[in-house]
């Protein structure tokens, strides 16, 4: 485990048979077309598809204990639970990539608990892929830290940290993505 300025580094978190199980899982999922925002599609600035996973699944509660473990040790943020459900992401080589960003956001699917989003999980599934890396500006110098996430790999980040997925070019990379939530800043 690392830290940076910003980002919660865990290479290897899970191994590669605990992976396999969740793709294999999630491989009926329903996937679509990833948007950039409510109902725009725009392949120059993210192009996967996605499914979805009630915060209830057992991946969840996996994904929930690596975000609390970051916290504690790094972040000390006011969190509480799930902003949203977990996004199952698959970028399948080519083109496929998702350019500069942030996550922070007022929950989308739990408007009733009034919950915004403040860190993010990025659990990575597969490793035979090449590009993809996830790119995040740290701090208040925007230092760019780069990470492969090769299979079983996490990142926890700040839901306000600017960041990427790089261009993946060959390959499929299969990753879960989660944004944890609490009460408004103050």
């Amino acid at each position: 485990m690392s830290a940076t300025d910003g980002a919660y580094y865990i290479p290897s978190a899970i191994d590669k048979t605990v992976a396999e199980v969740i793709v294999n899982q999630l491989s009926s999922l329903d996937l679509e077309e990833a948007l950039v925002s409510d109902s725009v599609r725009d392949l120059s600035m993210r192009n996967s598809q996605i499914g979805w996973i009630p915060t209830d699944h057992w991946i969840s509660g996996m994904m929930s204990h690596f975000v609390h473990h970051a916290n504690n040790e790094h972040y000390n943020y006011d969190i509480f639970a799930w902003a949203d459900p977990i996004q199952y992401t698959v970028y399948d080589g080519g083109d496929t990539h998702y350019k500069w960003h942030i996550d922070h956001r007022r929950s989308q699917f739990y408007k009733e608990k009034n919950l915004i989003r403040k860190l993010s999980i990025s659990l990575c599934l597969t490793s035979d892929y090449t590009g993809g890396e996830l790119q995040v500006l740290n701090g208040a110098n925007r230092v760019m830290d780069t990470y492969p996430m090769k299979c079983g790999d996490i990142l926890i980040f700040p839901s306000d940290a600017i960041h990427r997925v790089r261009k993946v070019k060959t390959g499929k990379r299969i990753s879960l993505v989660g944004w944890f939530g609490g009460p408004k800043w103050k």
